[in-house]
């Protein structure tokens, strides 16, 4: 308990005012929440979250994640606090009082049913300019068993616009919450951290050269994972560096 007051007294003690060092600016009930519920979570799930260290303490970049329940959208959130984090969530999200009150309280970017707008890519690109970090999960949709499913190009789109790299995260452990918790047992939540991504510039024709982008994106990101989680990109002997390249 003294430590968790330690933490919150210290938020109390910073300045309110945003900034842009790579920090987040949300407002104090905003931090109160991040705090709380990364205290929740890590009561309920057994994170292994030392690889996070791997990432660079400030934007811009984006992160490139698996997308298996809710879970993995609060808790990178919180084990990323205090940087400065932008998560792309569904619209429908702030249909929930609570969901959507977090959602505008850690400043999340909506997208629609239909996918990508030219507003999310002017959010995610004002994010970026700011030197902030974006969280997209290429799948566009749940795979509720971990298992990778064949991604969207949206985010090669936003990375070339904001020539900024993309940093793939993967995770596992987290398709086993809701049968862990009704046993009432702790589930194992493993995050993996692979090398930052450019993307090259290339002759070939645009749409074709994003497909491939974003398949060595994908597999990279599954090269992360156990084999079992790999899914639509097991094959990993077509991992190459013609479309992109490993920082």
């Amino acid at each position: 308990m003294s430590v968790a007051f330690l933490q919150l007294s210290e938020l109390f003690a910073r300045k309110r005012k945003c900034r842009s060092d790579g920090y987040h600016s949300v407002k104090i009930s905003g931090k109160i929440a991040a705090l709380f519920i990364r205290r929740i979570l890590h009561i309920i799930c057994k994170v292994n979250y030392k690889e996070l260290n791997k990432l660079p303490e400030k934007g811009p970049y984006i992160i490139a994640i698996n997308h298996i329940n809710f879970l993995e959208v609060p808790m990178i959130f919180v084990d990323l606090y205090p940087r400065k984090v932008h998560g792309v969530a569904k619209s429908q999200t702030w249909n929930n009082s609570f969901l959507g009150w977090l959602a505008t309280k850690w400043e999340a970017i909506p997208i629609n049913r239909e996918g990508f707008t030219a507003r999310t890519f002017r959010q995610v690109k004002e994010f970026l300019d700011l030197g902030r970090i974006v969280v997209i999960a290429p799948e566009g949709t749940r795979t509720g068993d971990g298992k990778l499913k064949e991604a969207h190009p949206g985010i090669i789109t936003m990375a070339m616009q904001s020539n900024v790299p993309i940093i793939p995260v993967a995770h596992y452990g987290g398709e086993l919450f809701w049968d862990r918790l009704m046993k009432l047992k702790r589930t194992s939540f493993t995050y993996k951290v692979g090398k930052p991504v450019i993307l090259k510039k290339t002759a070939l024709f645009k749409k074709l050269t994003r497909a491939r982008q974003l398949e060595q994106l994908m597999y990279r990101l599954a090269r992360l994972l156990p084999p079992e989680y790999r899914g639509f990109y097991s094959k990993l002997e077509n991992i190459n560096d013609k479309y992109v390249e490993e920082v």
